[in-house]
């Protein structure tokens, strides 16, 4: 009898012992899950991103659709800058202080009243330094030009990105439920404000709830994560309540869907966002 019952308490501390390292490991695992899915999803939102402000750079405003935004990385075109010179080079460097020091020198003679004979500016292209030297002459000009030239935007935007694929531009990377991959769709919006001062502004966002891309980790921890977040917010004593209900599973779907769109405006939202509905924020994201 004595040896069954130490058997028991032999067993009883074992599992307690495992439960005691589960309950320490749960929260340490989620994190590592977390920042890895934080990661990718990050990634994904900074190509979403670029690809807006190149567009919005010829449409002059954001899009909310990602066929439009697919649609134009691969057939749209962009005005971009193309650099002649690097300023890395040490001969591009030496050039670049012969030049000044040239520039200078003609203008504290001109200053003075006494004019360089001949003195005028020209282009460099074809003179060697010692022919730009002998002769005197200066540039106004950096030697690091910048030619603007058009081209297609899959050419120059994201191309050195490595197994970068605008088709899956609008899903959310990362989300794997039990050995499965799932491609949840991000949720992007896109306006024009109009500030106090009657000026329009061109906004867009791009959102992914906690919810959604940690999908398959652990409930509570997700739960105790966008609770922490929404906590950060100033809530009213409305949003307060139907959080409450939310948490309780008390809303219905109408209701779900618009506390869901409210949430977007709340400074800290409960998920992985970049850009503002709201208010101009330099398309920043909420990591950052």
């Amino acid at each position: 009898m004595k040896k069954i019952i130490q058997l028991v308490l032999a067993l009883v501390v074992i599992v307690l012992a495992y439960l005691l390292i589960t309950n320490i490991r749960k929260p340490i695992d989620f994190k590592a899950s977390y920042e890895i899915r934080k990661t990718k999803v990050v990634e994904r939102l900074k190509e979403i991103r670029a690809l807006q402000q190149a567009y919005k750079s010829v449409k002059g405003n954001y899009t909310s659709s990602f066929d439009t935004l697919e649609n134009f990385y691969k057939t749209g075109k962009m005005q971009t800058l193309r650099s002649i010179g690097s300023l890395d080079d040490s001969a591009t460097l030496e050039r670049t202080k012969a030049y000044e020091k040239i520039y200078d020198e003609q203008q504290k003679q001109i200053k003075a009243r006494r004019p360089i004979k001949g003195e005028k500016l020209v282009a460099l292209v074809d003179l060697s330094d010692a022919e730009i030297i002998s002769k005197g002459l200066a540039v106004r000009k950096p030697i690091v030009d910048e030619v603007k030239s058009v081209v297609k935007v899959d050419t120059i935007l994201l191309s050195s990105k490595a197994n970068f694929n605008i088709d899956e531009l609008r899903y959310v990377p990362g989300v794997e439920v039990n050995g499965n991959v799932e491609k949840p769709q991000f949720e992007m919006d896109a306006k024009v404000k109009e500030t106090i001062s009657k000026v329009l502004v061109p906004l867009f966002a791009v959102f992914v709830p906690n919810e959604v891309f940690l999908k398959g980790l652990d409930k509570q921890e997700i739960a105790n994560l966008s609770d922490e977040q929404i906590q950060r917010n100033s809530l009213e004593d409305d949003d307060k309540n139907t959080l409450f209900r939310e948490q309780k599973n008390e809303l219905s779907s109408e209701e779900r869907k618009e506390f869901a769109d409210k949430k977007k405006k709340w400074e800290h939202y409960p998920g992985l966002k970049v850009g503002s509905i709201n208010n101009p924020n330099n398309d920043a994201g909420n990591w950052e």
